[in-house]
């Protein structure tokens, strides 16, 4: 019997929120709709009412809390800032929702062992800024980073630009400690580099989007900042000397920071908005950036320049200074608003190829934005192959016809003929549920809910997500 049988919370709200009261300090229950209402929705638009609002802000709690569910067959839904894409911090009907905002400190950091030990409802940039201080950071740093939590990145192993060459947060977390459906608390890693005891729990959670446990600290890796940052704006006449570019710049020794790429449509828009920022006939841009020591990055600079003009028709643009720099990430940056200001609706997706396929992707979704008569702006972070690709419509009906779905899947289809991925660090979430068994054979997929289902049998945590 589906716990949605066994379980109305509507119908039992008094008594549970009692409960909760008695568990939680004055004010961290709401159940007042208007109270409840920001708490049932993420970046994708998606909006389900929770009957009440948690807030924790102690392990304790949180133990207490979900002992509480598993007793009870109560559903619940972990969630952060909610800025994820996918409907991952959306609940269900009839649920809950757990905020962890209030678990918001960096514990410890300890740069002779490089590593920083924090809560799950710290935000990105807060810590980015902290380890600074410090002349530190964490790898990861999503475009989201100035509102998402750390827990956030970790359940959908969200990164960023800096992912070419410093990872994603599955490459940059020794150890988590969370509770489980049952209330059990498990810690997994290690403080130090190496370590093979026992089974890599640690990175089967991080990117789980939140159905195995609740997070409650984070051990992270940190690494000292680099002195010197070179940022080089490289445009391009044909959309094939740009994917040939971005091979180039991946088989040298010198690993990019950061590796951006812009199609033509993202120019046009660029343009509309910092007018004549690219030139007329710039048919696609990479934004590159190389970080080093003050010693060695001139040298690694002149190197860079001088295998990128043995490419015909490119032009490459250095920042000469931190203004100039600001400039150009300008650019990169007003896509979003860009888009934004088009209005109408958007199908915004995340996904990933081999970079040596990006040519043949990138030159396949501009056939596919002809065949179905959609307009598609792409841009992303080419260093990874992960491009995030924008279908434009001008009517909510339009965007969720058979027409709009046709394309969709056969973007979808085209990623994993490439060897790619149809989630590169937006998750799974609600939205991309239903196109898992394209890339997940059905007895893998049983596989990984039996795995679920020993960190939480009755399927409270964040259910209908995911897998």
């Amino acid at each position: 019997m589906d716990w949605r049988e066994k379980f109305l919370f509507s119908m039992l709200n008094k008594k549970h929120i009692k409960s909760f009261q008695k568990i939680l300090p004055a004010g961290f229950v709401l159940s007042e709709p208007g109270d409840c209402w920001a708490y049932g929705y993420d970046n994708s638009k998606m909006h389900v009412m929770p009957e009440c609002v948690l807030f924790a802000e102690s392990k304790e709690q949180i133990k207490n809390i979900l002992i509480y569910c598993y007793n009870n067959d109560i559903p619940i839904t972990t969630r952060g800032r909610g800025t994820g894409n996918t409907g991952g911090s959306v609940p269900i009907e009839n649920s809950i929702v757990l905020s962890l905002e209030k678990m918001n400190k960096i514990i410890k950091v300890d740069t002779e062992n490089r590593l920083a030990v924090v809560q799950p409802g710290v935000i990105n940039k807060v810590l980015q800024d902290a380890l600074e201080v410090e002349n530190f950071f964490w790898g990861p740093d999503p475009s989201s980073q100035e509102y998402s939590t750390v827990g956030g990145n970790i359940a959908n192993n969200s990164a960023g630009p800096r992912a070419v060459k410093y990872g994603t947060p599955r490459d940059n977390i020794l150890g988590l400690e969370f509770i489980s459906g049952t209330g059990e608390t498990h810690k997994t890693g290690v403080k130090t580099s190496k370590g093979v005891v026992g089974l890599d729990l640690t990175r089967l959670f991080v990117g789980s989007e939140g159905i195995l446990g609740v997070l409650t600290e984070a051990t992270l890796k940190i690494l000292p900042l680099n002195n010197s940052v070179k940022t080089f704006e490289i445009t391009f006449s044909s959309l094939k000397s740009a994917s040939d570019m971005i091979i180039t710049l991946m088989s040298q020794p010198i690993i990019p920071y950061k590796l951006e790429f812009i199609d033509e449509q993202s120019v046009g828009l660029i343009n509309s908005i910092k007018k004549n920022h690219y030139e007329e006939n710039t048919r696609a841009a990479i934004l590159l950036e190389i970080d080093a020591d003050d010693d060695y990055i001139d040298a690694q600079s002149d190197k860079l320049v001088k295998i990128m003009k043995q490419k015909e028709n490119i032009k490459i643009k250095i920042a000469e200074n931190k203004s100039e720099v600001e400039e150009l990430w300008k650019a990169r940056k007003s896509l979003s608003p860009a888009l934004r200001a088009i209005g109408g609706y958007k199908i915004n997706e995340d996904i990933a190829v081999p970079i040596s396929n990006l040519t043949v992707l990138l030159e396949s979704l501009s056939e596919i934005s002809k065949k179905y008569d959609i307009r598609i702006v792409n841009f992303g972070h080419a260093g990874n192959g992960n491009i995030h690709v924008n279908l434009l419509f001008d009517t909510d009906e339009e965007k969720n016809s058979n027409h709009a779905k046709k394309c969709l899947e056969e973007i979808f289809d085209l990623v994993l003929k490439l060897d790619g991925t149809i989630s590169g660090e937006h998750g799974i979430g609600i939205i991309k549920r239903k196109f898992l068994e394209k890339e997940i054979k059905k007895s893998t997929l049983k596989l990984m809910s039996e795995i679920k289902s020993q960190f939480d049998p009755k399927k409270i945590l964040n259910p209908n997500k995911s897998i």
